[in-house]
């Protein structure tokens, strides 16, 4: 079998596996889908305009995010490149249920002349540190508000503390294997005791084994620079607001302020548990996890269609606006490829 019709079966099975969470999703909310239409078909247009800033802002602070971890050791990398990469991983993102998104950003790093190794462990390194600080957020935001959590969802608490914990292992695992040194030897001996068990398997471990030497090494180099590392923290704070304030923004916009159940930071709280608690879930770019969460949450203070119609215009404005934007960056490239080998073919015929 080619590894191109791998990769195309497991597409497929991805594929199969979201339209079943999806499918779950309906039939279990089924009752309230024509008053949730109700609710998309009354969206104000101030709602609908805030969905196109919250996604150019997400983007433009996780360019400025590519652009700090490149700017650091290729000073000539331009901002603009990095505002390009965010939307040209975000089409990608989608494209592949979320397998493409690290291999277009290496891609496009490299087209703009960071060599494969560098672009791979700053890339590699800037998905970590956003785990990291979407973990440090939640749980600054549930510690905020975690009387409101306590008096709303106290039936839910344990499953919310577990939830958090394992957020917490994902980030701390993530971050020893980028930084402590001891967890590339440990994981090379792993990796050979693997592959004498399965010697098929052998070209993938090598190839994972020198991947994480590289991120060690660009982790290490990065490290070093505190400032840097705040700003990178402060940067994903900012991208994150831009996406869990939208609920605030729909709910608001369909009622009257005074009418909802909870504060503004409140929402913010339950919007960034709903994503942090769904990266726990083994999902496909995390769809059907978030929505699940999302509305469980949403569900116990408001009605179930107006949870329904606030978690479908996150999800249009998390995945499928920005794919639909990337397109143009992804088409951008390509013309500009075409263009460049064009002009190289000329130059060698001339």
């Amino acid at each position: 079998m080619s590894d191109t019709t791998k990769k195309r079966l497991k597409f497929a099975g991805k594929l199969l596996f979201v339209c079943l969470l999806l499918g779950i999703l309906y039939y279990s909310f089924r009752d309230s889908m024509g008053d949730m239409l109700t609710e998309l078909a009354n969206v104000s247009p101030q709602v609908v305009m805030s969905l196109f800033l919250t996604v150019i802002l997400y983007h433009i602070f996780e360019g400025h995010i590519t652009w700090l971890i490149v700017h650091k050791t290729h000073p000539e990398y331009p901002r603009w490149k990095g505002f390009c990469n965010a939307f040209y991983c975000s089409f990608y993102k989608t494209a592949t249920l979320g397998s493409g998104s690290g291999i277009a950003g290496i891609y496009y790093l490299n087209k703009a002349g960071i060599p494969v190794p560098n672009a791979t462990g700053m890339y590699f390194f800037q998905y970590i540190a956003h785990k990291v600080s979407m973990a440090v957020y939640s749980l600054l935001l549930f510690l905020a508000t975690y009387g409101f959590i306590h008096a709303s969802f106290a039936d839910y608490q344990c499953y919310i503390l577990l939830g958090f914990a394992g957020v917490c292992v994902i980030a701390g695992v993530l971050l020893a294997v980028a930084t402590v040194p001891w967890m590339q030897t440990a994981c090379n001996l792993l990796a050979n005791r693997l592959e004498q068990k399965h010697p098929v398997w052998g070209e993938k471990l090598t190839g994972a084994g020198h991947k994480l030497a590289l991120l060690q090494a660009e982790s290490l180099s990065l490290l070093k620079d505190p400032l840097l590392l705040l700003r990178l923290f402060l940067c994903n704070l900012l991208k994150f607001t831009s996406w869990y304030i939208l609920p605030w923004f729909v709910f608001s916009g369909s009622s009257a302020t005074g009418d909802l159940p909870f504060t503004a930071l409140q929402c913010f709280s339950m919007t960034a548990l709903s994503q942090s608690l769904a990266g726990v879930i083994p999902t496909p770019a995390g769809i059907g996890s978030v929505e699940a969460v999302f509305v469980l949450l949403f569900r116990r203070l408001l009605p179930e269609a107006k949870a329904l119609s606030a978690v479908v215009l996150y999800r249009f404005d998390t995945m499928l606006l920005p794919c639909a934007i990337g397109a143009f960056f992804v088409l951008g490239e390509k013309i500009s490829s075409f263009r460049r080998k064009k002009a190289t073919t000329d130059g060698y015929d001339s």
